[in-house]
């Protein structure tokens, strides 16, 4: 009802003397820009009644079309001495406060309906202050209501009671309580973009897409300097607003916003650097070539703008999409920056939270972590950078022909699959990272398996002892009570004594027994025998045809490589026992100038894929790498598994003694 009032009044005052910014053809216009702008806010109190968003921008809008509509019938009754003529203007000169301010406010609740944080609620009373301010300064500040309307209309209810209340204090009063609170409501909603993530994030950048197209608008519109012009891109500019608030608060996933946001940047920042570089050309041919036409210098400046178009818009076409999408477009830039980051990591416990937030910074990711593979089918998740989202991609990490874990990416957007472009890199950046994710995991083994070597030497250090105490000293302990109490019967009862020496010889050969047992606790079934016939009696006792190609003899090696040697053949034989299906076993030791080399291959089903370690390969792999050797393993030819072991020769500082 208020446009179509506004309408009539617009029709009946075509003659009447306007401002040069406000023709009647845009002031007919405005009541259906009114209506445009409040409509997205009863579509937004319809599906999210309890948002105050909708409702605010239901009252902005009804403040839009009070001004259109105050401006229209003062212009009729003035002129006529209506009825309310007076009020009617004194009612224009205040009601864009009931237009900006719900429009501030909304920007402080956007998008949730609550403000950021509790500290917010100064600025949000500062904008209510001002807002009132701004209301009683426009209603009661004496002299004329409106210079450009109503320059012969004083305002009824002017007062010089309300401080500052002078038309001379308009422009800084303007800037203080009508600039200030806007800019205080546009940095909240940056501190949301920046604090948040994920569907927060996507409904801010539906504001930025509408301020950025009401930008270019405006940009457009400069070179013509038309007044009028501007009206009618400012009426736009608010329903370009109000429609990306109401998607971005009931259909944020409508449209790519991020490709919507990077073009609007890329050609708003085209054409204000068109318009500058034609606007400083104009001015420098302008000065250079004194004493020709002006059209010259036009033409030379428009020549100027676009031969540089081109390069501009590459320029910025590259700085725009680092901007949105980070390095995705400058892989060789982002692997750089990648190895960079782990270079100047020193310790391996940093090594894969650096990579997951260097990963996440330079692509422009919520959500990046990195999860290795432990021993068993789980994963341990090492590294996160962000805050978890519900859509994540999966890509191994694969070192060697080994699973050795995954890395986890949020999507930008939710619901938005990952480009082409995106899984390149991607793929590119997780070999990267499962070099350094393997070397952790290895890291990761060596301290564990460290921990477990302290905490089993201590275990077996209370068994010794809990041994020792139990069996051999009581025996020592018996056999001297026993010796005192035969020393004592010696002379008098020699029969009585010799019973006594005879039960501590008995018991003297229980304790020896108890050290023999103890002794054989303590030693390897390699000792005393060496690595080949501890491997071929080994052999002998498996329930499966093994081929054992083993030399004649050794050189001496290091105990530790012999153990590892030993044991890794072992738990290779067992997982054929138990995994492979095989019927049939190889089991080969070769020797070289610097290495031991042991190969266990067998005929049966052959690898998972992906391979995953179990606790057997991982204590294989352990035992190698604690002395400096590598466990492989991998398809044989047969068409089984193959373990290939290389163990070092010679270890530093480990001399090399007869086995006992």
């Amino acid at each position: 009802m208020i446009a179509g009032l506004t309408l009539v009044f617009v029709m009946l005052t075509r003659s009447a003397p306007r401002p040069d910014w406000h023709p009647w053809i845009i002031a007919a216009l405005e009541p259906v820009a009114c209506l445009a702008y409040a409509f997205p806010g009863f579509v937004i109190t319809r599906r999210r009644p309890r948002n105050p968003i909708g409702w605010l921008l239901l009252v902005s809008g009804f403040g839009a079309a009070l001004d259109a509509l105050a401006h229209a019938y003062a212009l009729h009754a003035i002129p006529r001495d209506l009825p309310g003529a007076t009020l009617a203007a004194w009612s224009s000169n205040w009601a864009f406060v009931v237009d900006l301010f719900p429009l501030y406010f909304l920007l402080l609740f956007f998008p949730d309906g609550r403000l950021p944080s509790v500290r917010w609620r100064i600025a949000a009373w500062f904008v209510g202050g001002c807002g009132v301010w701004a209301l009683l300064f426009s209603a009661f500040v004496p002299g004329p209501i409106d210079r450009q309307y109503f320059p012969t209309v004083t305002n009824p209810f002017g007062s010089s009671l309300v401080p500052f209340a002078d038309p001379a204090n308009e422009g800084v009063l303007s800037i203080l309580f009508v600039a200030c609170p806007f800019f205080l409501a546009a940095a909240s909603l940056i501190r949301r973009y920046v604090t948040r993530s994920g569907t927060p994030r996507q409904q801010i950048k539906w504001v930025a897409f509408a301020a950025l197209v009401d930008l270019l608008m405006v940009l457009m519109i400069t070179p013509f300097h038309k007044e009028a012009l501007g009206t009618a891109a400012m009426d736009l500019a608010s329903v370009v607003l109000s429609t990306a608030i109401a998607v971005a608060i009931t259909r944020h996933r409508l449209f790519d916003i991020d490709r919507l946001l990077s073009r609007s940047l890329l050609y708003t920042a085209l054409t204000a650097g068109a318009i500058g570089l034609y606007t400083a050309s104009v001015s420098i041919l302008g000065v250079v070539i004194q004493g020709t036409v002006p059209a010259t210098a036009a033409l030379l400046a428009t020549a100027t703008v676009a031969v540089a178009l081109q390069p501009m818009h590459r320029v910025l076409q590259r700085i725009i999409s680092r901007f949105i999408y980070g390095l995705r477009d400058d892989p060789y830039a982002a692997l750089a920056g990648l190895g960079r980051q782990l270079e100047a990591t020193t310790g391996p416990e940093a090594v894969l939270p650096q990579a997951a937030a260097t990963v996440g910074q330079a692509l422009r990711l919520p959500y990046v972590a990195v999860e290795l593979n432990g021993h068993d089918t789980d994963t341990l998740p090492v590294a996160r950078y962000g805050s978890e989202v519900p859509d994540v991609l999966r890509l191994p990490l694969v070192c060697q022909g080994e699973e050795v874990g995954a890395l986890v990416l949020g999507a930008r957007t939710p619901g938005e699959p990952f480009t082409a472009a995106d899984l390149r890199l991607l793929r590119d950046v997780a070999r990267h990272i499962a070099q350094a994710a393997a070397g952790v995991r290895l890291t990761l083994a060596l301290l564990r398996s460290r921990q477990q070597l302290i905490a089993t030497r201590a275990q077996e250090r209370r068994r010794i002892g809990r041994e020792l105490h139990d069996g051999v000293n009581s025996v020592l302990s018996e056999v001297v009570w026993g010796l005192q109490a035969a020393r004592k019967w010696l002379r008098t009862e020699p029969g009585k004594a010799d019973e006594l020496l005879s039960a501590g010889l008995t018991r003297i050969h229980e304790g020896i027994e108890t050290v023999r047992h103890i002794s054989r606790g303590l030693r390897s079934p390699i000792d005393g025998v060496g690595l080949l016939d501890a491997l071929r009696d080994y052999i002998e006792r498996c329930p499966m045809f093994v081929d054992a190609d083993l030399p004649e003899e050794l050189p001496k090696l290091p105990a530790a490589v012999e153990e590892a040697a030993y044991w890794i053949a072992v738990e290779a034989l067992t997982n054929v026992l138990r995994h492979a299906h095989a019927s049939c076993c190889r089991v080969r030791l070769d020797v070289t100038d610097d290495s031991l080399r042991v190969t266990v291959t067998d005929n049966g089903r052959g690898l998972p894929v992906p391979l995953r370690l179990g606790v057997g390969l991982g204590s294989m792999r352990e035992r190698a790498a604690e002395i400096g050797g590598t466990c492989q393993v991998d398809s044989s030819a047969e068409g089984g598994s193959e373990v290939a072991v290389q163990l070092p020769r010679v270890l530093p500082g480990v001399e090399l003694d007869d086995p006992a």
